[in-house]
């Protein structure tokens, strides 16, 4: 990656945080952005997890002993249940790698 990316990229993600999140920019969305925008972070999280908890090297994991899969199950059933974020992060990446390390 060059530099000149990098920074391109710093520069995009500064602006997107100055224009969105600074509270003297008078911007205002339609209703209808603003509700497309409640989608947008569950979307990201799945096109991110996806990929990862189902393929290995571009070739699909079967269920049957995929440690990612179980770990991403009790991570539903626990955040479900506690509604607690760090808690469920920290329940959840100790049952993953219980998993990995004594199971699979």
């Amino acid at each position: 990656m060059s530099w000149t990316f990098i920074f391109l990229l710093a520069a995009i993600v500064f602006f997107n945080r100055y224009v969105f999140l600074e509270p003297k920019v008078a911007l205002q969305f339609p209703m209808f952005f603003e509700l497309m925008l409640k989608y947008s972070a569950p979307c990201l999280l799945s096109a991110i997890c996806m990929p990862i908890i189902f393929f290995d090297h571009g070739e699909w994991r079967s269920l049957q002993g995929n440690s990612y899969f179980y770990a991403a199950i009790f991570c539903v059933f626990v955040s479900l249940f506690l509604r607690k974020v760090l808690i469920s992060l920290a329940l959840s990446l100790l049952f993953f790698y219980a998993l990995e390390v004594w199971v699979f």
